[in-house]
C-alpha cells in the first residue's frame, strides 16, 4: 500500500460537522489501494471496566476505552486518489476516531495522528487496536464555530448584470459622449448609458426566465464604465441613477421575489477617491496617508506617475497606479468601509454582497465585515471572488461562498477536449476532486459561474451556441448555486474584456429568442428541483468507447435524475447511455429539456436531465 497517499486532517474538509451535529469524517487514499475503510469512534473520556486475562488463569480488571466502528464508503476519485468518507454524531460533541484501512494487498493498517500503524491481529478486549493515542481528535462541537450559510441560497439562480451595457431606461442621465446603443464589440472608454433604471424596466422579463437573484457589478460613483475604481462608496454613480431609484429596484426585486446582491471593492479606490487625492495633493501631512499601502514619500520618485506602480511607492491592485491598494487594517479606513457595507443591507435591503479581489484583504477586516454585515441582516449572502482553492475564508466567519469558477472550468477544459479533460471519466475525476476540497455545507452555497465580465462569454469560448447549451446544463446539474451572465440567454458572443460586456440586444432574432427559451426551461428545471441537486449523492457516468460522453446520477429527496451529454458530433445510443448508467432497458425515464430523440438517443453536441420514473 502506498502510505504517502494516505491523508486526513480534523479540520476543514476532512472533518467538519455539516449540520452542526453530525461529523463528516473523510479519509484520502491511493486510487485502487484500499479495499475498504473502517472508521472507529468514540468520545475522548468515555471508558469503561473490561475483564482481562491475567497471569496464572486468573482475571483482571483494566480501563478500556468504549467506541464504535463504523463503514466508510467512497464517494470519488480524481484517477489519483480515492476518497471515503463516514458519518457520526457524537453523543457529547466531541470525538476521537481513527481509521483502519484494509489494502488490497492483503494488509490491514491503523492510521491516526502518529501516522499509519500496522493494525494489532490481537487487540485487548473491548479494544479495536493496539494503540489508543494513535487518533484524531475534534475536541467540541460549538455552534459557533459551524459554517452557516443562508438556506434559500441552494435554491437560488442568479443573473448577473454590467449597468453600462444592459439598458439605458433613462437617457436623460446618460453621461457626456455616450454612444448609441449598438450590437457588436465595445470598448473599454465607451459609454452607451446603461442604468438602473433600465434594469427596473427588465425584471418582469428576468423573472418570467425563473432568476430569483440578481447580482449587479458595481454601481457606486466611479470615473470609468466597470465601476472598479470607486470614487465614493456612499454615493450611487449619476449615471447609473438615484439612491431612490436603487431603493425602487430593491423593492421591485422583493416583489418579485428576487434577491439583489450588489458588488463591494474594498481592496482598492480609483484616482478620484477623495482621500486619494488628498494624499496625492498633501503628501505626508495627509490624514489619510494610513488609508493605502504607501512605502515612502514621494508616491513617484521619477518626478511623474508612469502608470505602472512597480516604478511608484505604493501599493496598487495589479500594477496600474489608478487603482490604489486600501489599508484594511486602518481603524479609520475600516469604520467608513464597514459602515458602507452595513447601510445598503440595512437602508436599502440589498440581499448579499460580492466581494471584488477578496484574497488580498486580510482576514481580521472580513471576520468584521461578516459581523456587521449579519448584524444587519442575518440571511445576507457574502460571496467572495477567488479564482483558486478558497478553504482559508470559508470556515465560517467570514464568506458564506466564493464564485466557483472550477467548476465551470472542469466544464469548459471537457468540452473544449484539453489533454487533461478529453474524456466523460476525467470530467467526474475532477468534478470528484473539487468535491473534496471542500465541505458539503459550502458547495450548498457556493457562487457557480461559467463565464462572467471577467471571461470569455461561453458562446465565443466553444465556438457555438450547442456547447454552450450542453455547458449550462451540466452546471445547473451540480451543487451550488448556477449563475448565468447577462445576454448569455440570447447566446450573446464576446471575447475577453472588454469584448465580454457588450450591449444587450434589444432586437433578438429567432434563434436568439430560441436560446432564451432554453434557458427559461433549464432553470425552470433547476428551480423545482434544486432540492435533489443540492442534498443529492452525485456518480459519475462515462463510456470508454464514447470519450466525449460525460454523465452523473443524482440520487436523493425521493429521486433520482441523470445528467448527460455528449461533447462531439456523433450521437449515442439509448443502448448505450442507459448501460453507462445502468439502467435496465425497460427503466423509463422523464425528457423535461426535450433533448433525446425519437429513438432515445442523445444527439450530438446536446445535454439532458432526465428523471428516473419509478
Amino acid at each position: 500500500m502506498n502510505g504517502a497517499a494516505v491523508y486526513h486532517r480534523a479540520t476543514d474538509s476532512f472533518c467538519y460537522a455539516a449540520d452542526g451535529d453530525t461529523l463528516h469524517l473523510r479519509l484520502r487514499t491511493a486510487a485502487g489501494d484500499v479495499e475498504r475503510v473502517e472508521v472507529f469512534a468514540g468520545d475522548p473520556h468515555d471508558w469503561a471496566r473490561a475483564v482481562v486475562p491475567a497471569v496464572a488463569g486468573t482475571e483482571a480488571a483494566s480501563w478500556a476505552w468504549r467506541n464504535e466502528a463504523l463503514g466508510a464508503r467512497k464517494v470519488g476519485t480524481d484517477g489519483l486518489s480515492d476518497f471515503w468518507q463516514a458519518e457520526w454524531r457524537p453523543p457529547y460533541r466531541r470525538a476521537r476516531y481513527f481509521f483502519r484501512l484494509h489494502a488490497v494487498d492483503g494488509t490491514v493498517w491503523d492510521y491516526g495522528e502518529k501516522g499509519l500503524i500496522p493494525a494489532s491481529s490481537n487487540p485487548p478486549p473491548g479494544q479495536p487496536s493496539g494503540d489508543y493515542w494513535n487518533a484524531f481528535v475534534f475536541p467540541y462541537i460549538n455552534a459557533v464555530d459551524v459554517f452557516r450559510a443562508p438556506d434559500w441560497v441552494a435554491g437560488t439562480v442568479w443573473y448577473q448584470i454590467f449597468p453600462e451595457r444592459f439598458a439605458n431606461g433613462d437617457p436623460s442621465n446618460d453621461p457626456a459622449g455616450a454612444k448609441p446603443w449598438s450590437r457588436g464589440p465595445v470598448r473599454n472608454e465607451e459609454r452607451y448609458g446603461g442604468d438602473l433604471r433600465g434594469v427596473i424596466r427588465h425584471l418582469d422579463r428576468i423573472a418570467g426566465l425563473g432568476f430569483n437573484g440578481l447580482y449587479l457589478t458595481p454601481i457606486f460613483a466611479a470615473p470609468s464604465a466597470h465601476k472598479y475604481d470607486t470614487t465614493d462608496y456612499l454615493r450611487v454613480d449619476p449615471a447609473f441613477g438615484t439612491e431612490d431609484e436603487l431603493r425602487e429596484l430593491s423593492d421591485a426585486c422583493r416583489t418579485r421575489g428576487i434577491r439583489l446582491m450588489l458588488d463591494a471593492v474594498f481592496n482598492h479606490s480609483g484616482p478620484e477617491f477623495g482621500p486619494w487625492k488628498d494624499v496625492l495633493e498633501k503628501g505626508e501631512a495627509s490624514r489619510y496617508r494610513d488609508w493605502f499601502h504607501i512605502k515612502e514619500f514621494p508616491l513617484f520618485p521619477e518626478g511623474k506617475d508612469t502608470g505602472d506602480s512597480r516604478r511608484a511607492n505604493f501599493e496598487t491592485f495589479a500594477f496600474t497606479t489608478r487603482m490604489p491598494k486600501l489599508n484594511t487594517a486602518n481603524p479609520g479606513l475600516k469604520a467608513y468601509l464597514l459602515d458602507a457595507a452595513e447601510r445598503y443591507v440595512r437602508d436599502f435591503g440589498i440581499s448579499g454582497w460580492r466581494l471584488d479581489v477578496a484574497n488580498e484583504i486580510d482576514h481580521q477586516f472580513w471576520r468584521e465585515f461578516r459581523a456587521r454585515v449579519k448584524a444587519a441582516d442575518p440571511e445576507a449572502y457574502i460571496v467572495g471572488e477567488i479564482w483558486h482553492d478558497a478553504m482559508p475564508w470559508l470556515r465560517g466567519e467570514q464568506y458564506d461562498a466564493v464564485m466557483n469558477y472550477p467548476y465551470g472550468t472542469a466544464i469548459s477544459d471537457f468540452l473544449l477536449g484539453r489533454p487533461w479533460a478529453r474524456s466523460g471519466e476525467q470530467l467526474g475525476q475532477r468534478l470528484a476532486a473539487i468535491d473534496f476540497s471542500y465541505p458539503e455545507p459550502v458547495l450548498r452555497a457556493s457562487f457557480n459561474p461559467l463565464d462572467s465580465h471577467d471571461t470569455d462569454r461561453i458562446v465565443t469560448r466553444f465556438g457555438s451556441p450547442e456547447l454552450a447549451r450542453v455547458a449550462l446544463t451540466l452546471l445547473f446539474a451540480l451543487p451550488g448555486a448556477p449563475c448565468i451572465y447577462y445576454g448569455t440567454e440570447y447566446a450573446l458572443e464576446g471575447g475577453q474584456d472588454p469584448d465580454n460586456r457588450r450591449c444587450l440586444p434589444v432586437d433578438p432574432s429567432a434563434d436568439e429568442l430560441g436560446f432564451q427559451e432554453f434557458t427559461r426551461a433549464l432553470v425552470g428545471l433547476r428551480r423545482e428541483a434544486w432540492r435533489l441537486f443540492a442534498h443529492g449523492e452525485r456518480k459519475p457516468a462515462s463510456l470508454a468507447t464514447r470519450p466525449g460522453f460525460a454523465g452523473f446520477r443524482v440520487e436523493g429527496e425521493g429521486r433520482v435524475m441523470l445528467a448527460l451529454a455528449q461533447r462531439d458530433g456523433e450521437a449515442v445510443a439509448a443502448a448505450e447511455w442507459r448501460a453507462a448508467f445502468g439502467l435496465e432497458p425497460s427503466a423509463r425515464v422523464a425528457d423535461p429539456l426535450g433533448v433525446l430523440g425519437a429513438d432515445g438517443g442523445l444527439p450530438g453536441r446536446t445535454a439532458a436531465i432526465l428523471e428516473l420514473l419509478p
